[in-house]
């Protein structure tokens, strides 16, 4: 059974972690993508209080779910989207009439990762094919 009370953390991390890399020169990126507002972004630090390898066995469990599911987690931890724009985006219907809609959605998305994360070791297997490995990967 899901337990809300250890998940949230862990996802709440999960897209910590998927957010704190910044800009890395080395990399390719776009100029629009890092024009912010009259400059370049600066250089992001890693947060301390992020648990990379956590984060790692989360990720792998996240690629193993359903690609509803994975939306709707990503959606609304990682780009703290509000609920109408997840339901906008996603085609569920929206009012207060189908607020349910929503609740059921997120429900279900939780209770697929947390099913996924209930087995460890299954999942522990495939974090080499991380969805990001260069920001999730523990440094040596």
């Amino acid at each position: 059974m899901m337990d809300l009370r250890t998940l949230e953390p862990r996802l709440e991390n999960w897209a910590r972690a998927q957010c704190s890399s910044g800009y890395a020169p080395g990399r390719a990126n776009s100029a629009e993508g890092m024009w912010r507002g009259g400059g370049y972004r600066e250089l992001k630090a890693r947060p301390d209080d992020v648990d990379l390898a956590d984060a790692a066995l989360v990720n792998a469990a996240w690629q193993r779910i359903m690609p509803f599911d994975r939306q709707v987690l990503q959606m609304h931890y990682v780009w703290r989207a509000p609920a109408a724009f997840i339901c906008r985006r996603l085609k569920l219907k929206q009012g207060k009439e189908h607020a349910h809609i929503w609740d059921f959605a997120l429900y279900h998305a939780q209770t697929a990762i947390s099913e996924k994360l209930a087995k460890h070791d299954d999942v522990a297997k495939s974090i080499g094919n991380a969805y990001n490995p260069r920001r999730l990967l523990t440094p040596a």
